[in-house]
């Protein structure tokens, strides 16, 4: 980490010391801490500002959701002519592009849980600028964001995970310090990661506005409003499954995708057939979001990388048709299908989907500026897998299904449940993951309609970049 740590000070200086409101940073590294914190409009800038930066192309903005990390799980049939993006996804990460890309989203998130610490740091030391309701949910939604970047750094770079069998792994940073932090064990590291999470928990139970009010959050206090494009209450829930899942731990894993399924129908209710056909459709399901990003630009993410009408096949990324006929078992009903890759462009005889789950009909609505990152869907697909009763496991599955205009199933299979994996996350990063979590060796090939590939343990475990393996 030390060759990074000048570059994460940086941020942290220009984050943290600016911002007018939620999209509009203006950095100065003129502005001390001291200052950034003697107000509770400090704190909320600087919270502001982390959410924002998530938006950064190198992360959440393209790699770890629609690029790099969806590359790695065969979503797209790249073009031989695509050199770099071709390397990776053959899992050759030795390439210097390649390397640039893996170095840049360890920095840029090491450099965000800096952030995050200076934040935590603050918030005790100036305790008595904040209501306890500003602390509660400003530390809890720190603490969220912590775990959220550390848990993804660690599906990236750390060892695939086995309670029983402890690897080295990479640094869990609490502190806001120059100093190096050492590798953790993968199991220590998840304790650590737990325990962030469990505090979350405790303090949003007590403060979160969308427990009162749901996800619009305090009609009195603006900053407290939107709760959707914070980590929430739910949300947290959403990201202790998750870990939990990840972990292995199927019983808690289990009791906080309940969590969601239980509530979520008042507070993050399924898509509608009527939203996602409309002149200006919600591509990203929005009711069922948790939590999200927020990218004023997002349609230039489908304009760069998914515009199959005008983007040559040098910088394309398309999954080829006949592969999503057959991943989607021809359903053509599936409300995925309908909004994300109904539409199809030819190219030298082969039909590409053109994937347009980040185009934009207007920047006007809010659900056209979503990148999601917690769903709802994850925790039925968690707790459909987590369930001890084969029954209630069919009944979750269902309800998901059926809310995405499919028929209800009357017997279940591994891969039944390894289908939807599949099909609902395009785009959003969860697949390549959930492939690594169950270490499957062989995944459903991009470029064949039957066909499958090998991935090796090792394909799934990133290389450090260069200058950390020196001081880790």
């Amino acid at each position: 980490m030390r060759k990074n740590i000048y570059i994460i000070m940086l941020t942290v200086l220009t984050a943290l010391a600016s911002c007018s409101d939620w999209l509009d940073i203006q950095p100065s590294d003129r502005i001390t801490e001291e200052n950034n914190f003697s107000s509770v409009s400090g704190f909320e800038k600087a919270l502001n500002g982390i959410y924002v930066e998530l938006n950064q192309s190198s992360i959440y903005g393209k790699e770890m959701t629609c690029g790099f990390v969806e590359v790695l799980a065969q979503r797209y049939a790249v073009a031989d002519i695509n050199k770099v993006v071709k390397e990776y996804m053959n899992f050759k990460y030795a390439g210097t592009e390649t390397k640039g890309i893996i170095s840049n989203i360890w920095s840029k998130e090491y450099a965000l849980i800096s952030n995050v610490n200076c934040l935590l740091k603050n918030c005790e030391e100036h305790r008595d600028v904040l209501s306890e309701r500003d602390y509660n949910l400003i530390k809890g939604e720190a603490l969220a964001l912590r775990a959220f970047l550390h848990l993804d750094l660690f599906r990236l770079f750390g060892p695939i995970y086995d309670p029983d069998k402890p690897a080295l792994s990479i640094p869990y940073y609490t502190v806001y310090s120059l100093d190096v932090s050492p590798k953790l064990s993968s199991v220590d590291y998840m304790k650590q990661l737990e325990a962030d999470l469990l505090e979350s928990e405790s303090l949003l139970a007590k403060s979160d506005p969308i427990l009162r009010y749901g996800v619009s959050g305090d009609p009195q206090n603006d900053f407290w409003q939107a709760r959707n494009l914070r980590l929430n209450y739910y949300a947290v829930q959403g990201l202790m499954a998750r870990a939990y899942y990840y972990m292995h731990n199927d019983t808690e894993a289990f009791k906080h995708a309940m969590n969601v399924v239980e509530a979520h129908e008042k507070t993050f209710p399924w898509i509608t057939p009527m939203r996602i056909t409309s002149s200006n459709p919600d591509r990203v399901f929005s009711t069922e979001i948790m939590f999200s990003a927020q990218n004023l630009e997002r349609n230039s993410i489908f304009a760069g990388n998914f515009d199959g009408n005008n983007l040559k096949m040098t910088t394309l990324l398309a999954p080829r048709t006949d592969v999503v006929n057959y991943l989607f078992d021809n359903e053509k009903v599936d409300y995925r299908y309908i909004a994300w890759l109904k539409n199809s462009v030819e190219n030298s005889g082969t039909s590409y989907s053109i994937f347009n789950k980040y185009q934009s009909q207007s920047s006007d609505s809010l659900y056209n500026q979503m990148i999601p990152l917690i769903k709802v869907s994850e925790s039925y697909l968690i707790a459909t897998e987590c369930s001890t009763d084969y029954y209630e496991s069919l009944r979750i599955y269902n309800i998901l299904r059926n809310h995405r205009g499919l028929l209800s199933k009357s017997i279940m299979y591994q891969e039944d449940i390894d289908a939807e994996w599949i099909r609902e996350f395009w785009g959003e990063g969860q697949l390549f993951f959930y492939y690594k979590r169950n270490n499957k060796e062989s995944i459903k090939d991009a470029t064949s309609q039957y066909g499958t590939r090998s991935i090796t343990a090792n394909n799934y475990v990133m290389p450090l970049p260069e200058g950390e393996t020196k001081y880790n």
